[in-house]
């Protein structure tokens, strides 16, 4: 394992601190009662660091370009959007802390578990087509190259996929789902739906389920994360959407063995095509 360097350590610190300066900047802005408190004030500094900081350190680390990309337009939206909307309007019911008006970086700042596993998964992806298909491949530093081991594929394809999973899980009661054992079959969902991409790019170079997933999942996320629905049952979707992935994987392989001889390239032999 390469020790990171400074400069790494410095641009993620950098990542961090600008994400904790603006959510608190925006929280202050709309009148958060989060901030009376020590604890929330503590709890929102540290994971906000947290959010910043692992996106801009791996691409400084690696030169991989999509976690700091991905943080950075998660950011910049959630900005935008708590800048051109009413501010929300706090009051007290009985005891309890009642809101009137959107919460965007409210919403942003504790889901946070949510767009790390989204920037780091999409990095994974990255990384292995880049690797893969030998885009720009001079850039990139402290990475693996394919083909990889059994072993490893399947502790990278399990380990971020239960990641996204985890955080899916958290998302959704967060959310409230109804019953609360819902949030099993929510994971299984969000595992495989993330599993299947994944499998398939780093085991055979195959995009398309990459790419689908990219087309819906990270946005039925981001409506669970800044609107109210009225359940988050529909997460369960994600189980049935990846066969759909399952079935794109075979047909792009399907097609791709038969019009140009597609054997897996250099995702399966260093000699491949």
């Amino acid at each position: 394992m390469v020790r990171p360097s400074p400069s790494s350590i410095a641009l993620g610190a950098v990542g961090g601190g600008v994400n904790v300066a603006l959510v608190l900047a925006l929280y202050a802005r709309a009148g958060y009662p989060t901030l009376e408190t020590y604890a929330g004030v503590s709890l929102l500094v540290v994971t906000g660091f947290v959010l910043g900081f692992v996106p801009a350190f791996v691409s400084a680390h690696t030169r991989l370009i999509v976690p700091a990309i991905g943080f950075l337009a998660a950011l910049a939206g959630t900005v935008f959007v708590e800048l051109t909307t009413p501010s929300p309007e706090w009051s007290e019911l009985e005891g309890y802390l009642v809101v009137d008006g959107p919460t965007h970086v409210g919403s942003y700042a504790n889901t946070w578990y949510v767009w790390l596993s989204l920037f780091l998964l999409a990095g994974v992806l990255e990384c292995g087509i880049r690797q893969g298909y030998g885009i720009e491949t001079r850039r990139l530093r402290n990475l693996p190259t394919p083909p990889f081991s059994p072993g490893t594929l399947a502790w990278v394809v399990l380990g971020f996929a239960s990641l996204v999973g985890v955080s899916t899980v958290l998302l959704a009661l967060r959310a409230g789902i109804r019953p609360p054992i819902a949030a099993v079959g929510v994971f299984v969902g969000a595992v495989g739906v993330t599993a299947v991409p994944l499998a398939a790019v780093l085991a055979r170079g195959i995009v398309s389920p990459a790419i689908l997933f990219a087309v819906l999942v990270p946005y039925v996320l981001s409506v669970e994360v800044f609107t109210t629905t009225d359940s988050p049952v529909h997460l369960l979707l994600f189980g049935p959407y990846a066969v759909v992935l399952v079935v794109a994987w075979v047909l792009e392989a399907t097609v791709r063995s038969r019009v140009r001889g597609w054997d897996g390239g250099r995702f399966v032999s260093d000699g491949g095509t």
